[in-house]
């Protein structure tokens, strides 16, 4: 874990007494990447200050590096196991020949004979050894032989090659799994008379490797002495992963931006998460009466070595800590967006993924800020919203926004003035409440927006926790499930907002009645149904209106109208995209040639072209002079 207060390479100081925006740097040649996480496949040497994948080359053997590395284990993943790690096993051979002579197939010395086990056995027609290389490698070839040459002069092991055999592989992507998670193996070579005592498997074109089956077709006896994989190019997937960073006390988050280079077929991806205590990981044992008994170490790595001192039958499961952490966010989509939190916190872990499907590119990362700001408005602040079941799509309806506060004034909490609430529509406020006491008009100001609602409060502060803020206001639901967001601010000092939170999932979401569900476009009128276009300014054209609700993305809108024999009078609305929301569209009364129409009847005719279904919506409106 990192505590900020004791590292001198971060140009910052963590008070709870400034109030300001900080930002904290990491990477670059000032704020070395090492000292801030973990490598999995990252190379921080190539380009001092910037990490990015390791690569490997020809002359190195991936196996024997992983083996030199201590990371290849022989048989099942041992309780050490680390994502990375290599493995190699075959379910033809016993537990301690997988556990101990198998992983010497990768030992690099080639001068004794490491592995005999299948040279006693009556027939070896189907053994098979697996290789996991713990992340998908560039891989161009892969070599088995027995001892062989001058280090076996009377000819007697090197007579002992697998004499025939096919090679699998897989590159350890979700698409090229089952739905148990096992590889699906595609054939990459295959000898059924093989006479080569060194067989070399030549991988061309070169292709990401992760996984290789080396089954034996042949019932004679064999031996190895060493399997070889080689390759050159970018690994597949790299990972950083941060240190849980101390903050020292709860703070809000802002942006998480960073620098860096994606070369063409490669990407990276950043994510982040926050909690509340020092450990992401709950390791439990079992303790004498059989029950699962939580460690209550202080940090992850602390619960880790104890959970490893215990007897394999005393291990409980370790699972990730969703009570005082959240889980991994989505990728964020790109540098400069706001850190997704729940709420303040005072730890933050972040995690850089890079991605690449071609092994001569690759993508770079050279620093990440963090933005925060401390002190806090308040220690929580949870909202409720009411009502929250039933209502209604494409009517106005009148919510009660309730937010409680939770402020601790002896640990520095501020307060706030100024509450935004995320609408479907634009709102219209209707009361306020602070304290449950009604404010006058002029105790508040309100800004809306087509999505978005301000409340100023004027003079008055929310900073106790008896000055619950309760915002009353109209506006339209336009889909079946509406959650609304809201942030707090304070206007009197440069501190970044605080979202409010929920006791309960559902406590800030509203649902729509039943009678709704499978409902794309309603609420089709025509104002005034009759018009008089004729000149003096009074009903000169009709208001069609309409709503979309509960679509998912755009489709093709269109709004026409028709004279009663069918013919089509106007295009008033060509083919355009269109998404949820409220729609009004004129019609003046003339043509597609823009001359004004006869008097009579005429029918408008609304067309939604979703991707399996049109929906449309229609009505009648009479011009008259």
């Amino acid at each position: 874990m990192i505590r900020l207060a004791l590292l001198s390479m971060v140009a910052l100081v963590v008070t709870s007494v400034q109030a300001e925006v900080k930002r904290l740097v990491i990477g670059n040649l000032d704020n070395p990447w090492r000292d801030w996480g973990s490598f999995e496949n990252i190379d921080d040497t190539s380009k001092p200050g910037w990490i990015q994948p390791r690569r490997t080359s020809r002359d190195v053997n991936i196996l024997n590096k992983l083996y030199q590395e201590g990371r290849l284990w022989g048989g099942e993943k041992p309780a050490y196991y680390k994502p990375g790690d290599g493995r190699i096993w075959s379910p033809n051979a016993p537990y301690q020949q997988n556990k101990e002579n198998l992983p010497r197939l990768a030992d690099g010395a080639k001068d004794t004979l490491v592995f005999d086990y299948f040279n006693r056995r009556a027939s070896n027609k189907g053994v098979t050894i697996y290789i996991d290389l713990g992340a998908p490698y560039p891989v161009e070839e892969i070599k088995f032989y027995p001892l062989h040459g001058d280090l076996d002069p009377t000819g007697e092991h090197s007579d002992l090659y697998m004499k025939g055999y096919e090679v699998y592989a897989n590159d350890g992507s979700p698409e090229t799994q089952d739905e148990y998670g096992r590889p699906i193996y595609h054939l990459i070579a295959a000898e059924p008379t093989n006479t080569e005592v060194v067989v070399t498997v030549e991988v061309f074109p070169p292709q990401y490797i992760r996984y290789i089956k080396l089954r034996c077709t042949s019932p004679l006896p064999f031996e190895l002495d060493q399997i070889e994989v080689r390759g050159q190019g970018y690994l597949r997937h790299a990972v950083f992963t941060s240190k849980i960073i101390d903050l020292g006390d709860a703070a809000n988050f802002g942006r998480i931006s960073w620098s860096g280079t994606e070369e063409p077929g490669s990407h990276l991806e950043v994510y982040t998460r926050n909690g509340s205590d020092r450990t992401v990981l709950k390791y439990y044992m079992i303790n004498d009466i059989g029950e699962l008994e939580e460690l209550k170490g202080e940090t992850d790595e602390e619960n880790r070595k104890r959970w490893l001192s215990l007897p394999e039958d005393a291990r409980g499961p370790v699972v990730d800590d969703t009570e005082n952490w959240t889980p991994w966010s989505v990728p964020y989509d790109s540098s400069g967006q706001v850190i997704f939190s729940k709420g303040p916190r005072r730890y933050l872990q972040f995690m850089v993924v890079m991605e690449s499907d071609v092994t001569t590119n690759r993508s770079l990362m050279d620093s990440l800020v963090i933005e925060y700001s401390q002190p806090i408005l308040a220690r929580r602040l949870l909202g409720k919203i009411f009502p929250r079941e039933g209502v209604p799509l494409g009517d106005s309806v009148e919510f009660k926004y309730k937010v409680i506060p939770k402020v601790d004034r002896d640990r520095g909490d501020v307060g706030f003035d100024v509450l935004r609430i995320r609408t479907p529509t634009k709102a219209r406020v209707t009361e306020v409440r602070l304290g449950d006491v009604p404010l006058q008009k002029d105790e508040y100001r309100v800004e809306a927006r087509e999505d978005l609602l301000e409340v100023y409060l004027l003079g008055r502060r929310v900073d106790s926790d008896d000055d619950s803020l309760e915002v009353r206001f109209k506006c339209v639901p336009l889909i079946f499930g509406t959650v609304f967001e809201g942030m707090a601010f304070a206007s009197w000092v440069e501190l970044l907002g605080q979202r409010i939170e929920v006791e309960e999932v559902e406590d800030l979401s509203v649902q729509a009645s039943v009678d709704f569900l499978g409902r794309i476009l309603g609420h089709v009128r025509a104002h005034p149904k009759v018009f008089t276009p004729n000149g003096d300014g009074v009903d000169e054209f009709t208001t069609i209106s309409f709503v979309i609700f509960q679509m998912i993305g755009e489709a093709p809108l269109e709004v026409d109208v028709y004279d009663l024999s069918g013919h089509l009078t106007r295009h008033v609305l060509p083919e355009r995209p269109a998404k949820v929301g409220l729609y009004e569209v004129r019609w003046d009364g003339r043509n597609e040639d823009g001359e004004l129409v006869p008097p009579g009847a005429y029918l408008y005719r609304i067309v939604l072209k979703g991707d399996k279904k049109h929906y449309t919506g229609w009505g009648i409106v009479t011009v008259a002079y």
